[in-house]
């Protein structure tokens, strides 16, 4: 369910002796390599299962999240963590608030919580966990998909509702932000909604030039060379590729190829000292080694190398 990320909490600082410029330690030009005033810009991320890091908790000694890495690499930098299992492009356009369809009340508010079911004029149906803050004509609240059915819950249980448009209020919360972007895996089918709800996703940053980074998706075992889904992946990457230059990054190229495979988080493992490694790469799907046990995510290892993947490109693009 979208929660708001929590900053890092400050580092502790002594109290200055006398309360003047002349108690701070060191010269000004220690200070300001020591705490550089760098770009303190928030980050958000947007995306489905993978972006949540599910499957993070296996194979490592430790779980790997991606967006905790974020916040390491960031800091003091606020990082907003919406990757929401099973969802679609389309409802991670919802949540940005780019959509904002008409809310018909099928039924009465619920006693004690008001909450009544509704249905969303864009036919949209929900999918996994997903819970939105927003307000439906002017009233907050939350619309609740993680029943199956669509249901909005005024944050008031007196309030009235009325039929009426939603609108998120994570769209505020975005605004600003620059943003990460890995949506569209659970609809890749759908090669051309998934591109232009990234599209839209990348529009509606402030400066759309530069403000977005888009992440490729991976190919499963049931999707080797060859399968309707490897030829979805490869569409969509080779036209965000195009689109978006250096603010794509190939995840499916950096999980199965022998560069990829041997970058620094993953040298320990030795991964192309193994047959299946090979078998894998062949059939262009993601090894063994670093897939969860569903086969359908990353594991920590997975995870710590798109983390590292990541931060490197953020890095190259100066958003470090």
């Amino acid at each position: 369910m979208p929660q708001h990320a929590a900053a890092p909490a400050a580092p502790a600082a002594p109290l200055l002796a006398d309360g003047g410029a002349r108690s701070l330690p060191g010269t000004e030009a220690s200070r300001r390599l020591l705490a550089p005033e760098g770009d303190a810009r928030p980050l958000t991320l947007w995306g489905s299962s993978s972006m949540s890091s599910e499957g993070g908790d296996a194979a490592t000694p430790l779980t790997v999240r991606i967006h905790e890495h974020l916040a390491l690499a960031l800091a003091p930098a606020v990082v907003h963590a919406y990757g929401v299992g099973a969802t679609r492009s389309p409802h991670t356009v919802l949540m940005r608030g780019l959509d904002t369809p008409h809310l018909a009340l099928l039924g009465d508010p619920a006693p004690g919580t008001g909450q009544v079911p509704v249905e969303l004029d864009s036919g949209l149906t929900p999918a996994g966990p997903l819970r939105i803050p927003g307000d439906l004509s002017g009233v907050p609240g939350m619309l609740d998909g993680s029943s199956g059915s669509w249901l909005f819950a005024p944050d008031d249980p007196a309030a009235s509702l009325e039929a009426g448009t939603f609108r998120s209020s994570l769209a505020t919360v975005a605004e600003g932000s620059r943003q990460v972007l890995w949506m569209g895996k659970n609809n890749i089918h759908q090669v051309e909604r998934v591109l232009e709800d990234t599209q839209r996703m990348w529009d509606a940053a402030a400066d759309p030039e530069h403000d977005t980074l888009v992440l490729g998706q991976w190919a499963t075992p049931s999707d080797p060379v060859g399968s309707a889904t490897a030829e979805a992946v490869a569409q969509v990457s080779a036209e965000q590729q195009r689109r978006y230059g250096d603010h794509f990054l190939d995840l499916g190229e950096l999980l199965t190829s022998e560069s990829g495979l041997s970058c620094p988080p993953l040298a320990p493992l030795r991964l192309l000292e193994q047959a299946t490694t090979h078998a894998a790469l062949e059939q262009g799907i993601v090894p063994a080694d670093l897939r969860a046990p569903d086969d359908i995510h990353l594991n920590g290892w997975g995870n710590l190398a798109v983390s590292w993947a990541i931060v490197r490109r953020l890095r190259e693009l100066r958003w470090l």
